[in-house]
């Protein structure tokens, strides 16, 4: 039963920003524009089986030095979810080979805040993974998080991280007009 924990869930290549950008994810996520208002600058998708989402985000490029990339996005996500606790547990440069669609700088790291879902009374810890996508040539910053509260996740076919890798080795840029 470990192998089947670490093994990433069935999954479906998914378009993105109306198919200019896309990547694999499993089949238990859903558009959430289907069921609530999202900004145009956001993907959001949320996973039937448990209280994970991903969102990736397009941004104007920050003028933020590489090495704090990933520190600035999750202290950013912190202020923004209001959370009553935050840290940076780590943060690393992306291999090419774990973006292999891709030619840009990329960092990922992984984040803990304590924040109450949906302005929720009760607060619960969630593991944020996080990685920043850096292309200087269009000065745009993609940021990819999974959201993963830990109160709710025995029992996920997939480690977080398993699942975030396949994410990120799947993730492509089809049409650079997007940026323009």
């Amino acid at each position: 039963t470990v192998i089947k924990s670490m093994a990433a869930p069935p999954s479906r290549e998914v378009p993105l920003y109306e198919g200019a950008l896309s990547t694999e994810l499993p089949r238990s996520f859903t558009d959430a524009s289907t069921f609530r208002e999202v900004p145009d600058h956001q993907e959001v998708w949320v996973d039937t089986t448990s209280d994970r989402s991903v969102i990736i985000e397009i941004l104007e490029q920050k003028d933020v030095d590489d090495a704090q990339a990933i520190e600035f996005f999750l202290s950013d996500l912190a202020a923004f979810n209001e959370a009553i606790d935050s840290k940076v547990l780590h943060s690393r440069p992306v291999a090419p080979e774990e973006v292999p669609h891709l030619r840009c700088r990329a960092f990922m790291g992984l984040g803990h805040q304590v924040v109450a879902k949906f302005r929720e009374d009760k607060s619960g810890p969630v593991q944020i993974h996080c990685a920043v996508l850096r292309l200087p040539e269009v000065t745009t910053d993609i940021l990819i998080t999974l959201n993963d509260p830990q109160a709710v996740d025995e029992g996920s076919p997939a480690t977080p991280e398993v699942f975030f890798a396949q994410l990120l080795r799947s993730f492509r840029i089809i049409d650079w007009s997007l940026f323009a």
